[in-house]
């Protein structure tokens, strides 16, 4: 149904978005909104490999259960949106006369049979957000209109959010990509000296930071092999590594151990696994965060005072706010901090107040500048 309440803008569909991201809301929020933007909308965000006819749908609103039951058994392998999708640039917002033809498309067995007699709808309108070359990741509405100058507004705010939804789902995939202009280019876990590692299955490293490069360049607490992956030297830390980040482990606690080598003194490891988005988990596969913590980076020091400067945070404040740009959860930073939650949640409202924001979505965003 559409609904009476304003329909949602661009700037408040924005900002949604990035609270999904950051946690502050969820996908369900945005898509419930999205729907608002369309004559009886129904959104989903949805996943296609093309080689295979099955479909996966895990955010939907204004579908029914049965609706979409019938799109992931049968309707989905015969939509005839999808395989010209591909062809679409990503990231411009489209309606599916764009794509496919309305004359062609009133023919089919999708639209009469789902598209009109199960929701009611008439055409669509949708971006794609991520491709590669058998997949595709897209956010869509379905809609009763087919006033040609509704649908192509609806399409050009999809175009503008586009870029939005591209930054979260890399977010969600990497973790990683916080990076301040204003602290010259460096990551924040990079100015208080902490070393950043993703994995994913067998290992292998997908990304790390300049402080994991220069660890891994003396060789400890651990090494990178000839063919890019991971190897901790304290064998149990490796053993838990390989658990986490194996494509049948289940999600645990973050693991926090403190490690002493010969040569490079102590250092606290942390490992979390990152399971929590179904996007990450579909595009590529299981994903390990590694800190890695000298002890000297546990305490203040000249790299912390640009920090202390703009903010005036504590080094326990400091802390709280690399593991917001690194996307923790305030649970993992308890554990990795070794304090109760309660705690984490006291220094993360000081830190709201100190910088003059109230989500966790704004603060990434201030610490980005």
């Amino acid at each position: 149904m559409y609904r009476s309440t304003k329909a949602a803008d661009t700037a408040e569909l924005t900002e949604l978005i990035y609270g999904a991201a950051f946690g502050d809301c969820s996908w369900q929020d945005f898509l419930d909104r999205l729907t608002t933007t369309m004559p009886d909308g129904r959104s989903a965000l949805h996943y296609h490999d093309l080689t295979s006819p099955a479909a996966c749908v895990p955010y939907v609103s204004g579908f029914t259960p049965d609706a979409i039951d019938q799109f992931n058994n049968h309707f989905a392998a015969i939509n005839p949106w999808i395989p010209k999708s591909v062809l679409v640039p990503v990231g411009r917002g489209l309606s599916g006369e764009h794509i496919v033809s309305r004359a062609d498309l009133i023919k089919s067995e999708f639209y009469n049979d789902w598209l009109k007699s199960q929701t009611g709808c008439e055409t669509t309108v949708g971006v794609t957000i991520v491709r590669s070359p058998t997949r595709t990741l897209l956010v869509s509405t379905c809609t009763s209109s087919t006033d040609e100058e509704v649908n192509q507004r609806a399409a050009d705010q999809y175009t503008q959010l586009a870029p939005h939804l591209k930054r979260a789902f890399d977010f969600l995939r990497r973790r990683d990509l916080m990076i301040a202009e204003q602290h010259e280019g460096r990551t924040l876990l990079d100015t208080i000296g902490v070393g950043v590692i993703y994995v994913g299955d067998n290992l292998r490293i997908r990304s790390m930071n300049d402080n994991a490069e220069q660890m891994a360049a003396k060789g400890s607490p651990f090494r990178v092999t000839h063919n890019g992956r991971l190897f901790m030297d304290e064998p149990e830390t490796n053993a838990t590594l390989e658990l986490l980040a194996s494509p049948v482990g289940a999600a645990a606690q973050p693991q926090v151990r403190i490690v002493t080598t010969a040569e490079d003194g102590a250092f606290r490891i942390t490992l979390v696994r990152r399971s929590a988005n179904i996007f990450t988990e579909l595009l590529d596969g299981p994903t390990v965060a590694v800190l890695i913590e000298p002890a000297t980076s546990l305490v203040c020091d000249q790299r912390l005072d640009h920090l202390k400067d703009s903010y005036g945070l504590t080094p326990a404040e400091i802390r709280i706010a690399s593991g917001v740009a690194a996307g923790l959860t305030l649970k993992e930073m308890s554990h990795a901090n070794g304090v109760s939650y309660e705690t984490i949640r006291t220094q993360l409202k000081s830190i709201y107040a100190k910088t003059r924001v109230n989500s966790q979505a704004a603060l990434v965003k201030l610490l980005m500048r």
